[in-house]
């Protein structure tokens, strides 16, 4: 019984807790479609490599890897702007573009095409495959010529007044309704993008500014230093609000990874390394650097992870308390239903076999069956009404014979025998087909002059009025079930006296005091862990997009909720309660076995209509049947069912459909008895989740965490990730799609 419950509680569990998976996944792709991926163009990822030269020159080579949403006009167009300044970059040269998912190489051209001006076929010809570099510091739309050596700024020292120009580089693409990925390779020189001081040689790179509004997946960057610089004399420092992490190599190279990238938001790195003596870098000013550059990180670097702690902490506590409060309703439900099951567990040894009709009405054993023995078959209601209905049967107070009241129309049921009907019905074909799909009832005359009796129980009774009421109704004490049915279809009151029945039997049952309620705790703990279950997963998912947190934490708090409500038992037997169990248990299994036994004496009629009775409330009377058929053949004999069985109707119409099924016959008593990708946003929000657990951690505690720095060998570097410093270094990239 406890493994049975306990199979179909995780059986429960599972299936709950596999439903509200299907939803946690619909909503993270929701939360992210509604997210970076709604913009109608963004990157699905962007891969930079940034070497700086002995000059102080940037080699810099850019990969995007496009998505392009369909909308109403085809895309023709992508660029990337940039601000040159005299003072950290003053021109952009060596220029390629490719298309890496066609291998195209695309080629200069000095005019720039509006995209608007073409067709398909005619931008396609004449302007696709074309890249081009543009003045647009007066007007985006109407750009100037340029020309990377003519139009190049003057270098100034820094914190001098500065000159600027915004220029655009962009590339014209086929006519393009949609695209999931477009991989296109960019490559350029910067120039005069560092400064040599006394001490240092610096400068600021920023591919992404806070103008950029095109959203990225994921960004991967690497800046590598000139030969003769290591990690042991330069430092690097990433700038950026998003998630990020940053890796050191030994040559000095700076390695940096961005998660989400949002439109809006910058990425700068920030390098610095000792000047060495054949330093050729063209920009030069006096003074020492490196002690303001690296108070100033510090300081940023402290603000930032203040903050940063700040919102983290805050997050925690976000996630923290509904989770704890689920974490607590799961741990009391448990332990609820741990007690519950110790309470529900049978503490003395079950009899194996019962040979007497237990000391309860037939209605009160299908109601105790029910806790004894969990998935019998055949509802409780109908085995309690089945059950009831043959008692009255075998007390004298109704009468059942096979077939349709039509066809005993003249004959007087009420004073009728067994074997004159059953001679009647085999001796006519039409009446032994009728008798195969229908049953007729009389109630018989003495529940009208004596009813006291009968000696019927509180069940009994009660069942007994519903059929006087049916009869009332049909206007005579004959009827079948089809006519019974026909009348009380449209019988208003007629549930109220269902009613009486229904309590009649819940009385009959709680007369017992056979079990007390026990689990009650446990399941209202279980169904509030399931709730708060349900809440941390709708929290952590549709608000703020932690699909991983719901995946590790909700789910297996709801599979534990839901286990804890299921598996609690909602009744415990009592020391009276055992004794009645061991009856209807005992008597159940002596039913199923009878035939076994070689000591079961002569054939008792009485005993064995009482028999068909629990048989009903217990579910099993076809195996009865099967048993009684096995233990006496001769049932099969019509001639011993007359002499022998014909004055227990349940018995004799037993033998008789078993004598005519042997004969290829049918008639028996019909209805009396219980005859983006699913791993990218995973991996995302379990990265975005790491991020905020380090961030929560106290500065001093936190080794090696982001907002660090190295102070051995001079070097220096936030080797674990980003952190929220200044922006504004060389470039201010932004790009976009037209």
């Amino acid at each position: 019984m406890g493994s049975h419950r306990t199979a179909r509680a995780v059986i429960a569990a599972a299936v709950v807790t596999a439903i509200t998976a299907a939803a946690v996944l619909i909503m993270g792709f929701v939360w992210r479609g509604a997210g970076g991926n709604r913009a109608q163009v963004s990157y699905n990822a962007v891969d930079m490599r940034a070497q700086m030269l002995d000059n102080g020159d940037l080699r810099i080579t850019q990969t995007f890897d496009y998505r392009l949403e369909s909308r109403g006009t085809p895309w023709r167009q992508m660029f990337q702007q940039y601000t040159l300044s005299s003072d950290r970059l003053t021109t952009i040269s060596d220029i390629s573009v490719t298309d890496l998912t066609t291998g195209r190489t695309y080629t200069q051209d000095d005019t720039v095409h509006s995209p608007s001006g073409y067709g398909d076929a005619g931008w396609d010809s004449e302007c696709a495959g074309r890249w081009y570099i543009a003045d647009i510091t007066q007007s985006e739309s109407h750009p100037d010529p340029f020309d990377p050596e003519l139009d190049a700024l003057t270098a100034t020292a820094v914190g001098e007044p500065a000159q600027t120009k915004d220029v655009e580089i962009g590339w014209n693409i086929p006519s393009t309704r949609s695209a999931k990925s477009m991989r296109i390779e960019l490559a350029m020189t910067w120039h005069g993008v560092a400064t040599a001081y006394d001490d240092v040689v610096a400068l600021e790179w920023e591919p992404f500014s806070a103008l950029n509004s095109t959203p990225a997946a994921r960004v991967t960057g690497t800046f590598a230093f000139p030969k003769g610089i290591s990690e042991s004399n330069s430092w690097a420092w990433l700038h950026t609000g998003a998630a990020s992490e940053t890796t050191r190599l030994d040559d000095g190279s700076l390695q940096f990874t961005v998660t989400d990238l949002p439109g809006g938001e910058y990425i700068n790195v920030v390098v610095m390394a000792e000047r060495q003596p054949t330093s050729a870098v063209s920009r030069e000013q006096a003074g020492r650097m490196k002690q303001r550059i690296l108070e100033q990180e510090r300081r940023e670097a402290r603000i930032a992870s203040n903050a940063r702690q700040r919102e983290a902490r805050g997050r925690l506590i976000i996630w923290l308390i509904p989770a704890v409060l689920a974490l607590l309703l799961v741990v009391g439900a448990l332990i609820g239903a741990k007690r519950a099951c110790a309470q529900g567990r049978r503490h003395t040894e079950a009899l194996e076999y019962w040979r007497e009709p237990p000391d309860m009405s037939p209605a009160a054993a299908a109601a105790l069956i029910t806790d004894v023995m969990p998935g019998i078959q055949g509802s409780r209601d109908d085995r309690q009404m089945t059950s009831t209905l043959l008692s009255l049967v075998t007390k004298g107070a109704v009468a059942i014979y096979p077939g349709s009241a039509a066809g005993y129309r003249g004959l007087d049921l009420s004073r009728a025998d067994c074997v004159s009907i059953g001679q009647l019905i085999a001796s006519d074909p039409r009446r032994e087909a009728d008798a195969a799909g229908m049953c007729t009832l009389v109630i018989m005359p003495r529940v009208y002059t004596d009813r006291a009796g009968l000696q019927l129980c509180r069940s009994e009774s009660a069942l007994l009025d519903v059929l006087l009421r049916a009869s009332e109704r049909i206007g005579l004490p004959v009827f079948d079930f089809g006519q019974m049915q026909a009348a009380l279809k449209d019988w208003r009151q007629g549930y109220a006296w269902l009613r009486g029945f229904e309590d009649a039997c819940n009385a009959e049952y709680q007369a017992l005091h056979a079990t007390v309620p026990v689990g009650v705790g446990a399941r209202m703990l279980g169904g509030a862990a399931m709730i708060a279950s349900w809440l941390t997963a709708f929290i952590y998912t549709a608000a703020v997009g932690q699909v991983a947190l719901a995946l590790v934490i909700s789910l297996p708090l709801l599979f534990a909720a839901t286990f804890a409500a299921q598996v609690s038992p909602r009744q415990a037997f009592t020391a009276q309660g055992e004794a009645y169990a061991d009856q209807v248990g005992g008597l159940m299994r002596y039913m199923e076995d009878f035939s076994e036994f070689g000591d079961r004496g002569v054939f008792d009629t009485v005993l064995w209509g009482r028999y068909m009775v629990y048989a009903a409330a217990f579910g099993i009377s076809d195996k009865l049947m099967e048993q009684m058929e096995r233990a006496y053949p001769q049932l099969a004999d019509p001639e011993w069912a007359n002499v022998h069985a014909s004055n227990d109707g349940l018995v004799y119409w037993s033998a008789r459909r078993r004598a005519m099924r042997a004969r290829g016959g049918a008639f028996g008593m019909h209805g009396m008895h219980a005859g983006g990708s699913f791993s990218s946003m995973v991996s995302s929000s379990f990265s975005s989740v790491g991020s905020t657990i380090r961030d929560a951690m106290p500065q001093s505690s936190s080794s090696g965490s982001r907002s660090g720095s190295r102070s051995s060998g001079g070097g220096g570097s936030f080797r674990s990730g980003g952190f929220k410093g200044h922006s504004g270094g060389s470039g201010g990239g932004r790009g976009g799609a037209r």
